[in-house]
């Protein structure tokens, strides 16, 4: 009888080392869950400014190219008739 009563103590103890440790994991799935939240909203903020960035860099680039340097004349050239070509296709869209 004796050795029952150990075996059941000793499967009832594991039973609550168990039910601590599934707890323990439950929690710790749900912090995970919390930090991949935050990080997704971290990386579209990032993706939202590196847009930002990339358009101003462009802005920059282009007027760059406009300045006048004698150097960049074709190259601003080659902007300006490549800005026409993309309102000449936007003004196509808005036609269709």
């Amino acid at each position: 009888m004796k050795d029952l009563t150990s075996s059941i103590e000793s499967l009832g103890k594991k039973a609550d080392g168990l039910i601590k440790a599934y707890r323990d994991h439950t929690e710790r799935i749900a912090q995970l869950e919390s930090d991949k939240e935050k990080l997704g909203l971290k990386v579209e903020g990032l993706n939202h400014e590196l847009g930002r960035l990339r358009e101003e860099n462009k802005v920059l680039r282009m007027a760059s190219a406009i300045k006048g340097d004698e150097d960049r004349v074709s190259e601003s050239k080659r902007r300006i008739s490549q800005l026409v070509r993309e309102i000449d296709k936007c003004i196509a869209l808005l036609n269709d």
